[in-house]
């Protein structure tokens, strides 16, 4: 195995600045960067009139990129072909590497570690946990572990090869979701029925102080709002309860409970519905998670969520959500007073039987996702902690494949 050297970031990179001053009548595409490594987007295009800003800095394909302020979110990514012709505020320091040591695809695989994260997390300086910032200084003084440049190379091919399989199953995905969202919105006619008429209870449950650990099995916990997802139930996304104080078998949560979001920091995700599957043993609701408990020989609980689920519901929702733009919320009688098609127990059951069929499709691809994502992330740290070694004779097979 060849030695990689240790090497200081300052020494193998230089940071651009091509400054331009805004001038009256054009307009600036300004990008962001994505947390998690999912590297920089199109987030607005300004020009004099609605921006204050007197400078941007135009970008480059091929530059490293990051945002000082979440660095520590792994806000890290190159500046793709199609971003050409973008700019940036000095929030989003750019850089360019020598290519004779360093290629930038291998930066930006290091910096998509979560162990990075966390590193850039600790060392970040700001008067705030939200104003910390990881300044240019420490990413130059910052030192990583350099193979050749045909090492880098391998290594780079490889994750490419996985991140297309990954990328291809993403896809998939999406088009099973979206196929799902098709089938939901084609629920049968009915009788027009105010929710709260096809309902018994609307239960909340108790707001808390938790800490963000994971309980161990067995231990009491709390379901976060990320364990709601839009029909689809996450039971590992828990906090661990210390006090009990409070709480009752009321607050249980129980196999097969509709469960639904309150409230959200993200506007489309007010009102996400689900049912509740796998649960551990002692977890409570929140607040900000309501169960919906339907009257059985009126509306099927399955019924419900499906339906609580179709883009057409879900607009009307939504649309009922108030609040300020940090937290929007539904409140009971809003949700009681939506109206809703509510057909026959034999219809209710069929468009069941439809939609969960796509549902376990759907359902089967993400994890299977989640297990390929999983594999992709010990690959990387194999690969980048010398673990694993991409013989020489790679080279010569993708020679002979071109």
């Amino acid at each position: 195995m060849s030695e990689w050297v240790s090497t200081r970031l300052g020494d193998v990179t230089s940071q651009v600045q091509e400054l331009v001053k805004v001038a009256s009548g054009t307009e600036y595409p300004l990008l962001g960067v994505k947390w998690y490594a999912e590297g920089p987007f199109l987030r607005e295009v300004v020009t004099s009139e609605t921006s204050k800003a007197t400078r941007f800095y135009r970008v480059q394909p091929g530059q490293f990129i990051y945002n000082r302020l979440f660095a520590w979110k792994g806000s890290f990514g190159l500046v793709g072909e199609d971003l050409a012709g973008s700019y940036v505020s000095n929030e989003f320091p750019l850089f360019d590497c020598d290519r004779t040591r360093l290629l930038p695809e291998f930066l930006s695989l290091h910096f998509g570690q979560r162990s990075v994260w966390s590193y850039v997390a600790r060392v970040s300086t700001g008067t705030t946990a939200s104003r910390n910032r990881w300044k240019e200084s420490q990413f130059n003084d910052y030192e990583i572990a350099l193979p050749s440049t045909a090492e880098q190379r391998r290594i780079v091919d490889v994750m490419a090869a996985v991140d297309a399989q990954v990328n291809a199953l993403g896809a998939e995905k999406r088009r099973a979701a979206s196929l799902l969202a098709l089938v939901r919105n084609a629920y049968p006619e009915g009788t027009e029925c105010a929710l709260s008429s096809v309902v018994s209870s609307i239960q909340g449950g108790k707001s808390v102080q938790a800490s963000d650990e994971k309980p161990q099995f067995g231990e009491p916990a709390v379901l976060k709002l990320s364990a709601i997802q839009l029909g689809s139930f996450v039971a590992s996304e828990a906090k661990r309860l210390d006090d009990l104080t409070g709480y009752t078998d009321a607050h249980r949560v129980e196999e097969g409970d509709l469960l639904i979001t309150r409230a959200s920091g993200s506007f489309d995700r007010v009102g996400y519905a689900t049912i509740a599957r796998n649960v551990a043993p002692q977890t409570y609701l929140p607040d900000l998670i309501w169960r919906i408990q339907t009257k059985p020989e009126v509306c099927s609980t399955t019924f419900l969520a499906h339906l609580l689920c179709s883009p057409s519901v879900r607009s009307m929702i939504t649309s009922s959500a108030r609040g300020t733009a940090s937290m929007r919320k539904i409140n009971k009688a809003l949700l009681g007073s939506l109206r809703l098609p509510i057909p026959s127990s034999e219809e209710q059951s069929k468009y069941v039987r439809q939609c969960d069929a796509v549902a376990s499709e759907v359902e089967a691809l993400d994890l299977e996702l989640a297990d390929l994502r999983a594999f992709r992330s010990a690959l990387l740290a194999s690969l980048l902690n010398q673990e694993i070694e991409i013989p020489e004779a790679y080279d010569a097979l993708l020679e002979e494949v071109s």
